[in-house]
């Protein structure tokens, strides 16, 4: 059976990307001046749908019955914690290390909701692991592309970090796995953006 709730939540949070796409050619003051308004716009949504009768029948309507799963109706959106989470990502760290984070986020978390919904058979927490393994294989791809000469993130952000972008991805494929109380979203971008900056630190 196709997933396509699924499928339909994932087109939902796989427009983001244009996130860190225009962050690379905008310093990091711009990218908090578009991205703060954005953010108080979803958080506000996101409270006054619980509060308000008319909003809460238009956003069902519209969002509700087409994208959001059972635990998002009475709590916040994923992409309500994605946005949050984004704009923590550029407030912390380096421009490439948030990048990079935000690309792993968005192509990572979508690959391992695909394949998990569609051919999970093995059953670990509240995820599978073959969803896991989409996660960490597309992982590794994001991780190759960014060691290219002219990677998305910027000319050679991450050339002499393989090893900590290898274990940024084993860490956001851990934070994406276990039920840690917070939501992947939010949990996915900060993880692999510590890893990435003690490799830079260090």
């Amino acid at each position: 059976m196709i997933p396509w709730l699924e499928i339909r939540r994932k087109i939902m949070h796989t427009w983001p990307i244009i996130i860190p796409i225009v962050y690379r050619y905008v310093p990091k003051e711009t990218a908090l001046m578009i991205m703060l308004p954005i953010c108080a716009f979803y958080v506000f949504c996101d409270i006054f749908r619980h509060f308000h009768e008319g909003f809460r029948r238009l956003f069902d309507r519209v969002i509700t019955t087409n994208f959001l799963r059972e635990h998002e109706k009475y709590g916040f959106m994923g992409s309500t914690y994605f946005i949050f989470g984004a704009l923590l990502a550029i407030i912390l760290f380096p421009k490439p290390v948030t990048i990079a984070s935000l690309y792993i986020l968005i192509i990572c978390d979508a690959a391992a909701a695909i394949v998990g919904t569609m051919w999970g058979r093995t059953r670990i927490f509240a995820k599978s692991l073959e969803g896991s393994i989409a996660f960490f294989v597309s992982g590794m791809i994001v991780v190759v592309l960014a060691m290219q000469d002219k990677p998305l993130w910027g000319k050679s952000a991450m050339q002499d970090h393989l090893l900590w972008g290898v274990l940024a991805v084993v860490g956001a494929t851990l934070a994406e796995l276990f039920p840690t109380g917070f939501d992947d979203n939010l949990t996915v971008p900060l993880v692999a953006g510590t890893i990435m900056m003690i490799g830079f630190w260090i």
